[in-house]
């Protein structure tokens, strides 16, 4: 694809490896370069850091390559300077999407399993498996 070439990839790699003690998710790395290859519409990062710099820093980098938005959450203690979500997208129009619906509802819930498992990529068989189970019920998320 014209919009992805390797010498982008490579480098969106190299800016990653700089944040290993931000992006510490399991697999969040891979799930950055998905969106950038277009394999995956948007990714969300959860991030709880004492360094609020270096996550500005972070999302810096990452426009070089995304729309990036974020919200903030209450931090669990005074230890972190940055609590909240960092989402990446090449789509300008989803990630305000996303960015509304997280800031309305303190993130993608369970109440918008739905909502958030499409925007994230997954497929919708997988997003009704998880919105069918138990728990979720109560939320009428499916039909």
């Amino acid at each position: 694809m014209v919009f992805v070439n390797k010498e982008k990839v490579n480098r969106l790699e190299e800016i990653l490896a700089n944040y290993p003690d931000i992006l510490s998710e399991f697999e969040i790395n891979e799930q950055i370069i998905k969106t950038f290859k277009f394999e995956k519409p948007i990714t969300s990062i959860e991030i709880e850091s004492g360094n609020s710099g270096k996550v500005s820093q972070l999302m810096e980098d990452l426009a070089n390559f995304f729309f990036v938005g974020q919200i903030y959450f209450e931090p669990n203690s005074q230890e972190f300077g940055f609590s909240g979500l960092i989402f990446v997208s090449r789509f300008r129009n989803l990630l305000d999407v996303a960015i509304t619906y997280a800031n309305k509802h303190n993130g993608l819930l369970d109440e918008f399993a739905d909502l958030s498992g499409i925007l994230c990529g997954i497929s919708t068989e997988e997003v009704a498996e998880y919105c069918s189970k138990e728990r979720l019920k109560k939320f009428n998320l499916m039909k």
